[in-house]
């Protein structure tokens, strides 16, 4: 607990917050524990084992087969989710930028006006272009030089 700020120390070691983490501790795990006990273990745990018994020694090849196909299927629902997660994540701050960039340059536009903000836009313009130009000649020369015929 060194590794930890002061103030979360004298927090963590209060008498009050370590009851009350243990009676909830106590109180999450006696639910659990009855959930198991009245739900799981008679209507899901017991019927499964017995089926799982029942034909394990009868037909093992269509038993592993079985298995093998219900992990192949809970596998591939993991993996959807955790890719249409990240497809969500992604898209969203795509359209957060997007989105972001037209209220800053309308922003940019109501304050500075029109003329002032098409006087910058020509300026920046003018310099990428002057950049492009300057990439494509470079370019050029070097891909001359490097064909053996300089320019």
């Amino acid at each position: 607990m060194e590794f930890l700020p002061e103030n979360l120390q004298t927090v963590l070691q209060n008498p009050t917050f370590t009851y009350l983490q243990s009676a909830t501790q106590d109180h999450l795990t006696t639910k659990l524990s009855h959930l198991r006990a009245m739900v799981l273990q008679p209507y899901i745990i017991e019927p499964v084992s017995s089926f799982l018994t029942s034909y394990s020694s009868a037909m093992p090849d269509l038993l592993s087969i079985f298995l093998l196909a219900i992990i192949i299927l809970v596998s591939l629902k993991i993996l959807d989710y955790a890719y249409r997660l990240v497809v969500f994540w992604v898209t969203l701050a795509f359209k957060l930028v997007f989105w972001g960039s037209v209220l800053s340059l309308g922003w940019y536009v109501y304050s500075v006006g029109i003329e002032n903000a098409g006087r910058d836009f020509g300026w920046l313009w003018g310099v990428l272009y002057g950049f492009v130009g300057d990439f494509q000649e470079k370019s050029k020369t070097a891909a001359a030089a490097y064909a053996g015929n300089p320019k």
